[in-house]
């Protein structure tokens, strides 16, 4: 009396892909696959970090130059 199930693939390898979904685009695609633009809160946060960076380096320059390095 066997009280395992049957694995529903041969492990190590994973069963075959499904054939198409029902979702008619994927998440994070445009239209004919090519990738979505981000948005306008993604550029801002792109150039806040730009900017927070270009600025820490002079920064870091001078207190390092404060403390005698």
């Amino acid at each position: 009396m066997s009280t395992h199930k049957a694995a529903p693939f041969k492990w190590p390898f994973p069963p075959r892909p499904q054939k198409k979904s029902t979702v008619p685009q994927e998440a994070g695609r445009g239209q004919y696959g090519a990738p979505k633009s981000p948005g306008a809160g993604s550029r801002l946060a792109d150039v806040v970090m730009v900017v927070f960076w270009g600025a820490s380096i002079p920064g870091f320059m001078w207190l390092g130059e404060l403390v005698g390095f």
